[in-house]
C-alpha cells in the first residue's frame, strides 16, 4: 500500500514524464489532453462556482437530486465504513451534495472537497467524474492518477446517471452522476461496483418515474405525482406534466421535488384536496373547488394512490381536468361523424341545384341554420354536407333527434348532468351533446318536437353560449354552430303557441328549403340508379342491377311520399328479393303488392293534394307480402289511414292484412 509520500513522488514523476506504466493508455491520453489544454497541476484548491450559478445548477438538477436523495437515505444506514461517502454531481461536473458520516464529511472539508466545487477536465484535469461524464461510463481514479494536486490523496469511483433519449432513439442523456469518495489508501475495486449500482438505481428510477407517469395521460389533462416520505411524512412533487399549467392557467415552472404548496394553496384553503392527500383517498372525477395561486375554480379530480414498501415509494397521483377539458377529450375521440358531403347529393334538377348553391353559401357562415322539408328529403344529408364544407369540418358533428327522447330526458341529453342530479343518473354524471359539440356543429333534428319549456332553455343557451349541467353550478361556455331541421310548419306552430317565436327567429338566421322528390323531375331516375349501384356493391353483387325503361316509368308515377328515403328503401327491397340483373316494372309491382286486377272492397279516395297518378287498384289479398305491408306501414309511420290510402285499399282490407300477418 502506497503512503502519502509515495503517491506524491509518483505524481511528480508522472508530471516529469516518467513512471508511465502507472497509467493506463486511456488515462495517459487524458493526461496529455490536460497538458495541451494548459491545466495547472499545482492548484491550491478545487475551483468553485459563484453562488448564483450554483443555485441555478442545483435547480436544474432537481430531478436527479430527488431520486438520489430517496436512494441514499435508504442506503446510508447500511454503510459500515465511516470513511466512505457519496457525492452527487450535475452533468457539468459540479458537486451538488455530499452524503455520509461525520468522519468522511470532515475529511472532505480538510481536502477542499465541498459543495459547489467544479470537477471538469479543463479546471482540475483528469478525474473519474470528468471522464465518466464525458464517456457516459463508470470510471475510477485513485491518488496519483489525478492530474491535479488537490485530489492526490483521494479515491474517486464514479458512475453517471444515463437514460435513453426518447426524442432521438439510439442516443442517450446524462443527468449527472454519483461518486463514491474515500481516502486513497482505503480504495478497492469493489467500491466501483457499489458506485455503479447506486447510479444504476437512480437512473432506473428516473426513467421509470418519468415514463410510467407520462404514459398515464394521452389527453390534455394535467397530472402531478406527490411522493410521501415514509420516514417523516413530508410531501414533494415527484413528477408533473406540462398540461397541469394549462389546466390551472398559471405560468410554467419546474416543480420537481418542490413542496405541494408551491402548486396549490396551503390550508385553510383546499381542505378537500389536503384531506385526500393526507388520507390517500381514491376518487374518480370528483368535482372539487381548488385554490391555485389565490384563484379559485372548479376541477374534476381523479386520484391513484401507490405504495411500494420494499422500494420505499409511497405517494398519490393526481389527474386534474377542467370540465371543458373532459368534454373536449371525448369530442376529440368522437371526432367528425358527418360522413356525407355535397358530392354525395345526387340530382341535376333546377330545384336541387338551387338548394345546393344556397347550402354551400350557408357552409361559409357560422350563423344558425334551419333546414325545412318533408320527411325523407335528406335534411340530415344536407346538415352533414354543410358541416363538412365549413371551417369546422375537422371538429365534432353531434346529432340529437328531439323526437327520439322522452320529454324529461331531452334536457339531460342536451346539457348533461352531474352526479345525483336525478333518480337513475349515472354515478359520475354525463356529458351533454352541447359540450360534445364544442368548437363543432350540433344537428337538432325534428326541432318542432322540442317541449315548449325546454325551448326557453335552448334560447338562453343560443344567446349566452353558456349553460350549466343539470344539478351543477359551474357555467360551461361553448362555441357551437346549430343546424336545426323539421318537417313541421313552424310558423303554424308559432301561431298555435306550440313553438316560441323568438327561438324560431334565432334558429332561422339562415333557412334552406329542401325540395320534395315529386318536384325534382328526372332526379327520381338518377337516384334510383345510384341506389341500385350502392346496394349491389354492399351485397357484393359482381354485376350491378339495371332498371328497365318500364321500371323507370313506374317510379316516375309513384307518389313516393316518403321522398328519397322511401325510394332508397324501395330499390333496396326489390334488389334484395330478386336476383335478376334486369329490374323491370313487374318486380316493383310484386314488391308493392300491385296488380292490374281490381279489388272488391271500396278504396279510400286520395287526399285532395295527392298527385294525379296513383299506385294502382287494390291488390288481391294473397299478393301482398308481409315485407310489402311492413314497408308501407313504415313509410306512413304506422298511420293506418295514410297506409290504406298509400296502398289504394280500404281500411277494412288493411286491417285484415295486418291481422293475417299479426302486425
Amino acid at each position: 500500500m502506497l503512503t502519502q509520500d509515495d503517491r506524491r513522488q509518483l505524481w511528480d514523476q508522472l508530471h516529469a514524464g516518467g513512471a508511465q506504466d502507472r497509467l493506463s493508455p486511456f488515462l495517459a491520453a487524458a493526461w496529455a489532453q490536460c497538458a495541451s489544454m494548459g491545466v495547472k497541476p499545482d492548484l491550491d484548491a478545487l475551483p468553485c462556482l459563484p453562488p448564483e450559478q450554483f443555485e441555478e445548477a442545483k435547480w436544474n438538477a432537481i430531478r436527479a437530486y430527488g431520486y438520489a436523495n430517496r436512494f441514499l437515505f435508504k442506503m446510508l444506514p447500511l454503510v459500515s465504513n465511516p470513511n466512505m461517502g457519496f457525492a452527487l454531481f450535475n452533468p457539468k461536473g459540479v458537486l451538488l451534495k455530499l452524503y455520509g458520516a461525520e468522519n468522511i464529511q470532515s475529511w472532505c472539508r480538510a481536502h477542499g472537497i465541498a459543495r459547489n466545487t467544479v470537477w471538469r477536465m479543463e479546471t482540475i484535469g483528469t478525474n473519474a467524474v470528468a471522464l465518466g461524464l464525458q464517456q457516459y461510463k463508470t470510471m475510477s481514479t485513485v491518488g496519483e492518477e489525478h492530474y491535479c494536486k488537490p485530489l492526490l490523496d483521494v479515491a474517486v469511483h464514479f458512475s453517471p446517471f444515463v437514460t435513453d433519449n426518447e426524442q432521438r432513439p439510439g442516443e442517450y442523456l446524462c443527468h449527472g452522476g454519483m461518486a463514491l469518495l474515500l481516502p486513497a489508501e482505503q480504495s478497492s475495486p469493489d467500491y466501483l461496483l457499489l458506485a455503479a449500482a447506486a447510479a444504476y438505481d437512480v437512473s432506473l428510477h428516473m426513467y421509470m418515474g418519468d415514463n410510467l407517469h407520462s404514459m398515464y395521460l394521452p389527453d390534455n389533462r394535467g397530472m402531478f405525482s406527490v411522493n410521501i416520505n415514509v420516514t417523516n411524512g413530508k410531501c414533494h412533487i415527484l413528477y408533473h406534466n406540462a398540461n397541469i399549467f394549462d389546466t390551472f392557467k398559471i405560468p410554467y415552472e419546474n416543480l420537481y421535488y418542490q413542496k405541494v404548496e408551491q402548486l396549490l394553496d396551503p390550508l385553510p384553503s383546499n381542505q378537500d384536496f389536503w384531506s385526500i392527500l393526507k388520507e390517500g383517498k381514491t376518487v374518480f372525477e370528483k368535482q372539487l373547488t381548488l385554490s391555485v395561486h389565490g384563484r379559485e375554480s372548479t376541477y374534476l379530480v381523479t386520484t391513484e394512490p401507490y405504495h411500494q414498501s420494499y422500494l420505499g415509494f409511497k405517494g398519490i397521483r393526481f389527474f386534474i381536468a377542467a370540465p371543458s377539458q373532459i368534454s373536449s377529450n371525448v369530442s376529440r375521440r368522437i371526432g367528425n361523424n358527418a360522413m356525407k358531403t355535397f358530392d354525395d347529393i345526387v340530382g341535376d334538377s333546377p330545384q336541387i341545384i338551387s338548394a345546393l348553391r344556397l347550402a354551400r353559401g350557408i357552409a361559409r357562415s357560422d350563423s344558425n341554420t334551419l333546414l325545412l322539408g318533408e320527411s325523407g328529403v335528406g335534411k340530415d344529408i344536407f346538415a352533414q354536407a354543410i358541416h363538412n364544407a365549413s371551417a369546422r369540418r375537422d371538429k365534432p358533428f353531434i346529432v340529437l333527434n328531439c323526437a327520439a327522447f322522452p320529454r324529461d330526458l331531452i334536457a339531460s341529453e342536451l346539457f348533461g348532468y352531474e352526479q345525483g342530479a336525478f333518480t337513475g343518473a349515472k354515478r359520475n354524471g354525463n356529458i351533454g351533446k352541447f359540450e360534445l359539440a364544442n368548437t363543432g356543429t350540433i344537428f337538432l333534428d325534428e326541432i318542432g318536437e322540442m317541449p315548449l319549456d325546454l325551448q326557453a332553455t335552448l334560447l338562453r343557451v343560443i344567446e349566452q353560449k353558456a349553460f350549466m349541467r343539470l344539478g351543477g353550478s359551474t357555467v360551461i361556455h361553448v362555441d357551437v354552430k346549430i343546424i336545426a331541421a323539421t318537417n313541421a310548419d313552424l310558423i303554424h306552430l308559432v301561431e298555435q303557441k306550440k313553438f316560441r317565436a323568438d327561438l324560431y327567429y334565432r334558429l332561422s338566421t339562415l333557412r334552406l328549403n329542401i325540395p320534395p322528390l315529386r318536384d325534382r323531375g328526372n332526379d327520381v331516375i338518377l337516384l334510383a340508379r345510384h341506389f341500385a349501384r350502392v346496394v349491389c356493391h354492399r351485397i357484393q353483387r359482381s354485376v350491378p342491377a339495371e332498371l328497365a325503361p318500364d321500371a323507370e316509368q313506374l317510379l316516375l308515377q309513384l307518389p313516393l311520399k316518403g321522398n328519397v328515403r322511401e325510394l332508397q328503401n324501395l330499390i333496396e327491397g326489390v334488389i334484395q328479393l330478386n336476383s335478376d340483373f334486369y329490374i323491370e316494372a313487374r318486380h316493383f309491382q310484386e314488391y308493392l303488392g300491385m296488380s292490374p286486377a281490381g279489388e272488391e272492397d271500396s278504396v279510400l279516395p286520395p287526399p285532395p293534394d295527392a298527385p294525379a297518378s296513383t299506385i294502382g287498384t287494390a291488390p288481391p289479398q294473397q299478393s301482398l307480402t308481409r315485407e310489402a305491408l311492413e314497408h308501407a306501414l313504415l313509410i306512413n309511420r304506422f298511420n293506418r289511414t295514410d297506409t290504406a290510402r298509400y296502398l289504394g285499399v280500404s281500411r277494412r282490407t288493411l286491417y285484415r292484412w295486418m291481422e293475417r300477418y299479426h302486425l
